[in-house]
């Protein structure tokens, strides 16, 4: 039966070794970047909305893409630090999150 200073010495030993092998185990065949991301520029400045190069402000018509589905037609409302509000033309009320223009969930543009 090992005494409990016996253990905690071989248990330093071992964190030890562990830890000088910890920098060497580095995964080689994982990308870095998913390659099927594509990152926007998209930021609000000033109460609108810079995206991929172009602005847009409060009470202009815009088209909404989203992967999968059909665009959709609509017009800002509100462009907030980190959101933008847009009215369908049902009348229906939404928001984007700025973060998801920036990570291509949607896309924007002028129809």
């Amino acid at each position: 039966m090992l005494q409990d200073l016996d253990i905690l010495e071989d248990w330093t030993a071992i964190r030890k070794a562990m830890a000088s092998l910890g920098p060497h185990r580095v995964k080689v065949d994982a990308p870095a970047v998913k390659p099927d991301r594509h990152h926007h520029v998209a930021r609000s400045e000033d109460g609108r909305l810079f995206y991929d190069n172009q602005w847009y402000c409060k009470g202009q018509t815009i088209c909404i893409n989203r992967k999968d589905e059909y665009p959709t037609s609509a017009t800002i409302t509100t462009v907030n630090n980190d959101e933008v509000w847009f009215r369908r033309l049902d009348g229906t009320k939404s928001k984007l999150y700025i973060s998801q223009l920036q990570k291509g969930k949607y896309t924007i543009k002028h129809p």
